[in-house]
């Protein structure tokens, strides 16, 4: 068997597996350790390398006691004007460790907003930094940012 250790926020979980595990077997034994961590929104990495769900373990060489970084997705809603003038809740998945900025080229790339000159706000008078993490900011799945 293979023994890895699954790291959450800096705490280390301990996760046996068949020698051929493959990424998806990885985070279908996550998903039932903690019974809350989707599948679909774990995201692995090792040695700086995104795990690819079909990939096997021992292809990354990953081999007894080694540590896997475990980030969990969530959707967070950005509250807007339209290009018509309209209100308009943009939805983009982040993790944890992304940053202000992060949330706003994925707003760029998957909605087409112009980035230029946007500011975010989570109340009135509070701007987020671009360089912070969303984790220092305490943005999660229920969060209202608002563009500005």
């Amino acid at each position: 068997t293979l023994k890895v250790k699954v790291v959450i926020d800096g705490t280390r979980f301990p996760i046996e597996l068949p020698n051929d595990a493959t990424v998806q077997d990885l985070k279908e034994a996550v998903h039932r350790m903690f019974n809350f961590y989707a599948v679909e929104n774990q995201e692995l990495l090792f040695n700086g390398l995104l795990l690819l769900n079909y990939i096997k373990l021992e292809t990354y060489e990953v081999v007894d006691d080694s540590e896997i970084i475990l980030q969990i997705f969530f959707t967070v809603g950005i509250i807007g004007k339209n290009p018509d003038g309209q209100y308009h809740r943009y939805e983009v998945r982040a993790h944890r460790s992304n940053t202000v900025q992060d949330l706003k080229l994925k707003l760029h790339m998957y909605h087409g907003l112009d980035i230029t000159n946007m500011n975010l706000q989570m109340r009135p008078e509070y701007y987020l930094q671009d360089r912070t993490f969303l984790w220092a900011n305490e943005i999660s799945s229920s969060t209202d940012i608002y563009i500005v």
